[in-house]
């Protein structure tokens, strides 16, 4: 889903954005706290029901407002969320409620590229299998009806650990499931890194050339045991600490070189193209299936040195993506898209005021 018209009411401090000339390449520019990332965090929230800097719905709604409103339009779609205080929402796809946030992330893929951070490779497994499950969501379309059983197979099993006394028979039961679906999720996640891996070798060449970076997935649990026996064996350690410590929700994706592993030995320099490499390798798999991914490119200028910037906006050309990019200093990007000959469009935000140049 390319986005023809964008709709944007009480959030932050964009009161009520009406953008009509959108292009494959758009750039908002203005001074610090004028709305620029505003914008691409409302995106992120239609497409996803939720912000990429917080989760708390009153820190991004208006103060003094009930709600926030996002509308957008392609050429085949109308969708819509309203986003309330309580976190509640309503979504519109074509005019009709729609039941659940993956109906709208399906008809609208955003990657998120924030090159000043490295959460992604310094903070744990958390935010590398979200990354993950991501790719998953989109490419493999057996993933989430198995992971939705998978999830609430794993809150029925946590919420009986806390039990007292443990139903130990209750929570075998739900083994059943947790074992059967983590399986397949496992097994589905390895045959979708395998082939993440060629994309991210591919996008690495023209970032990273000079290191090699191997992708390592780990499927939480022991493979050689299996998950059913393992949560059999490790039920009393469980009970213990009230919490299920092994299976598909504790796997993870370390990222190897022939020194060691990234976040111990990558400079931030480097880890900011190795994340931005994972993302277009992901972008790159939609592409094949078809699938547009709207790409939000926060503060593109700050951290990337010119010849980079030219790589990452050529290779988003190349692979179809609509752009929503912000910028302190808008010259320096249109140089580079002129160079290109690529179609955009700037709006200067000012104040919460979007306009277009």
């Amino acid at each position: 889903m390319l986005l023809h018209k964008l709709r944007i009411e009480r959030l932050r401090n964009l009161q009520a954005v009406a953008l009509d000339q959108l292009q494959p390449f758009n750039v908002f520019y203005g001074a610090n706290g004028s709305g620029k990332t505003s914008i691409l965090e409302a995106i992120h929230l239609l497409a996803t029901g939720r912000s990429f800097r917080t989760y708390t719905p009153k820190h991004y709604i208006q103060y003094h407002q009930n709600d926030t409103v996002v509308f957008a339009q392609s050429s085949e779609y109308r969708i819509g969320l309203q986003k309330m205080n309580s976190g509640e929402q309503i979504m519109r796809v074509n005019g009709d409620t729609v039941a659940t946030q993956g109906q709208l992330a399906k008809i609208l893929p955003v990657q998120v590229i924030e090159p000043q951070s490295t959460d992604i490779i310094d903070q744990g497994a958390k935010p590398r299998r979200q990354m993950l499950d991501w790719l998953m969501f989109h490419v493999e379309p057996d993933f989430y009806p198995i992971w939705q059983n998978y999830s609430r197979a794993l809150k029925q099993r946590n919420s009986l650990l806390k039990s007292y006394p443990v139903p130990r028979e209750q929570v075998k039961i739900w083994d059943q499931v947790l074992a059967q679906e983590g399986e397949r999720i496992h097994m589905l996640r390895e045959i979708i890194v395998d082939r993440w891996q060629v994309d991210v070798q591919q996008e690495l060449k023209y970032l990273l050339p000079d290191i090699q970076i191997d992708l390592e997935y780990y499927a939480g649990f022991s493979t050689e045991l299996g998950l059913a026996q393992q949560l059999d064996q490790e039920l009393q350690k469980d009970i213990d600490r009230r919490l299920t410590q092994h299976g598909a929700h504790r796997a993870d994706l370390r990222l190897k070189t022939a020194i060691g592993y990234a976040d111990d030995v990558l400079s931030r320099g480097q880890k900011k193209l190795l994340i931005i490499a994972l993302k277009l390798a992901q972008i790159s798999m939609l592409n094949r299936s078809n699938k547009e991914t709207v790409v939000l490119l926060d503060d593109l200028t700050a951290e990337l040195d010119s010849q980079a910037q030219q790589r990452l906006i050529s290779r988003l050309h190349q692979l179809g993506s609509q752009v929503f990019l912000t910028t302190l200093d808008q010259h320096a990007v249109q140089i580079c898209l002129d160079q290109q000959h690529m179609r955009y469009q700037l709006f200067c935000v000012e104040s919460g005021q979007v306009s277009p140049i």
